[in-house]
């Protein structure tokens, strides 16, 4: 809820809440060890392969089954970023990504191959019939010679973890949340997205293809020669796996509280309680950043920013902060009459400004975009916002003085 900072005669934002995406180090940024052999994802904190009796680096045991980490740092040029030996792409975010082998045709290789499957940590176990949404996204590596269905993510209490089979195709789990179209794209990261409601039991997510050949759709990657399939090596689909989201289908997203700030300050605006979040940031109305709970910004004047939380189901949400760029001039207390600056809210039809003869009137959608401008000319100034469409919107009322007054504004 936004409270009176009598300081600054605004409105703002102050809520208490934990962290909204439940999945531990969600891009593989948190890492231990810089990775300098295949099939290293355990140095990512929080993250593992089924395959829990191996430990880099454990040369007794061969890894079955186990995901890579791909770093900027690595030495290796199987898990170098941006060139790999299978890959060459950036991480989404941050410095390092995941590389899995998602399927493989059983029919073209020679000997068994394990699949591979990444398991990660929430940071609580999952509510009892709370709907939660979930996301993550891949890309095609490039020397992959299948593109594939079905890339899914499993929801459970820790019965798939087993070292017995783990790179099996664990076609007994069900996934709550599954790609329904091929992904071949191996320029762009793909997003793959939905929702499902908790039993109540869950606590792990792991990322993998859960079907066989024959309930899987495959097709040759980009410029595969299928008559030639064993030039890449023997029917293999290998992806990049990168921000890791779950979270409630209600979340809410904190821009922080307004702040003032001299010409020369920069300030943290969001939430530095959560890393990656899948966000767009705006600084009035341009898109300026993505994919952060939080930036670090220094503007050279009054600015609104905007934080928009992507949601399942495009149900997203905004929440809007102002860093103020000028000297800190106390105020006395406003009375309740001194602090109707617009009247009547909710509005429709027409708002009237009070007290801001010869001031100006914003009035900005909630990603920050200017809707309406115009100069109050009476201490009663009457404005016609019929052209606006209903909806919660944010209102700036600059006084003559240079002071300015932030509302939410709701228009009927």
């Amino acid at each position: 809820m936004k409270r009176l900072l009598t300081l600054l005669l605004l409105f703002v934002c102050s809520v208490s809440r934990g962290q909204v995406n439940l999945v531990k180090n969600p891009s593989f940024e948190e890492c231990s060890y810089c990775p300098d052999w295949l099939d290293e994802v355990k140095y990512a904190s929080h993250w593992t392969g089924l395959d829990t009796v191996w430990s880099p680096p454990d040369w007794a045991h061969v890894p079955f089954g186990v995901p890579d980490l791909c770093s900027v740092c690595s030495p290796l040029l199987q898990t170098s970023v941006p060139v790999g030996m299978k890959f060459f792409q950036v991480p989404r975010t941050g410095a390092c990504f995941s590389q899995m082998q998602m399927f493989y045709d059983e029919t073209d290789v020679r000997d068994f191959m394990p699949r591979d499957y990444l398991q990660g940590h929430l940071r609580s176990t999952l509510l009892i019939g709370q709907s939660y949404c979930v996301s993550f996204y891949v890309s095609l590596a490039n020397m992959s010679d299948y593109a594939v269905d079905n890339i899914a993510a499993y929801f459970d209490d820790g019965t798939i973890d087993t070292t017995t089979n783990p790179g099996f195709i664990q076609t007994h789990c069900s996934p709550q949340v599954s790609s329904t179209t091929v992904s071949n794209d191996t320029l762009h990261w793909m997003k793959i997205q939905g929702s499902f409601i908790a039993a109540g039991n869950e606590r792990l997510i792991t990322i993998g293809n859960f079907k066989d050949r024959a309930h899987n759709r495959f097709i040759p990657a980009p410029g595969v020669d299928t008559t030639g399939i064993w030039a890449r090596g023997g029917g293999f689909g290998y992806y990049l796996v990168d921000d890791v989201s779950v979270m409630a289908v209600d979340a809410t997203i904190n821009a922080g509280a307004d702040r003032v700030i001299t010409g020369t300050d920069s300030v943290t605006i969001g939430d530095t309680l959560d890393s990656y979040l899948p966000t767009y940031w705006y600084a009035n109305g341009r898109l300026i950043d993505s994919n952060t709970a939080w930036l670090r910004v220094r503007p050279d004047t009054t600015t609104m920013y905007v934080v928009e939380l992507s949601r399942c189901g495009g149900d997203n949400i905004t929440d809007t902060v102002w860093v103020y760029v000028g000297a800190l001039v106390a105020s006395p207390r406003p009375s309740p009459k001194e602090r109707e600056v617009l009247l009547p809210n909710p509005a429709q039809g027409i708002v009237t400004v009070s007290g801001a003869a010869g001031g100006e009137l914003f009035i900005y959608d909630m990603v920050g975009r200017e809707v309406l401008h115009t100069t109050v000319a009476t201490a009663h100034e009457g404005i016609d916002i019929s052209s606006i469409a209903p909806g919660l919107y944010m209102a700036q009322v600059v006084m003559p003085d240079g002071g300015r007054k932030c509302v939410r504004l709701v228009l009927q």
